[in-house]
């Protein structure tokens, strides 16, 4: 488990006091995060390792260099402030729900015409594969499920992953968030030049889409 200077601080308080602590690192991380993205139009979401020069590279921990932010609450961002949004592979490690939530706050914060571009795995290649009796196409990823159960299994509750998608069902939730174009793509392929050539993971079928606001 991670253990974080607010944890420190709440065991230094009487249990009555601790939730205040939650709600006001909140507000100071969302403070900091909101001047810290007021210089950048691109916005890089659940960015992990992969740091993008020229974009407010975001996620909930990381090197002093990214900027800390809880994705499952309302970006700090005003709206129609972003030209182009970012992210791949995260909206599966969320509730379905709270990704909902995530897009439509992504829609908010892009300017007329701004473009989101979002990565994930797709349920119908896991489903595929696992039909096929074939578990090692995850293989360069260092996955070695031991059987096709165990594939589909693993492929649905490992890593974190909370709600995986097929096609249609990303499709209703993109425009279920308002965006007014929503247009798949291949893996590094768009023709917006801010989002092409992103993708940081080698292609096993995901789902990737552009979304015009």
């Amino acid at each position: 488990m991670r253990y974080t200077p607010k944890d420190a601080l709440a065991a230094l308080l009487p249990p009555v006091l601790t939730r205040p602590i939650g709600w006001l690192w909140r507000l100071l991380a969302d403070g900091i995060a909101r001047v810290r993205l007021r210089s950048h139009d691109r916005l890089h979401l659940a960015c992990g390792r992969n740091q993008m020069p020229g974009w407010a590279n975001v996620d909930l921990e990381g090197p002093l260099a990214v900027i800390k932010l809880d994705l499952t609450r309302k970006l700090p961002i005003p709206d129609a402030a972003m030209s182009h949004v970012y992210c791949e592979h995260f909206i599966e490690h969320i509730p379905h729900d709270a990704a909902a939530r995530l897009l439509a706050e992504c829609r908010r914060v892009l300017k007329p015409g701004g473009v989101l571009r979002v990565s994930t795995p797709s349920l119908t290649r896991l489903i595929e594969e696992y039909q096929a009796g074939r578990i090692d196409y995850w293989a360069d990823m260092n996955w070695h499920p031991a059987s096709p159960a165990a594939l589909l299994n693993e492929g649905l509750s490992l890593w974190g992953h909370r709600f995986v998608y097929d096609a249609s069902e990303l499709e209703a939730q993109l425009k279920a968030a308002g965006f007014a174009r929503v247009e798949p793509r291949g893996w590094r392929e768009s023709p917006h030049a801010a989002l092409a050539g992103l993708e940081c993971r080698p292609f096993h079928g995901e789902l990737i889409y552009d979304c015009t606001k």
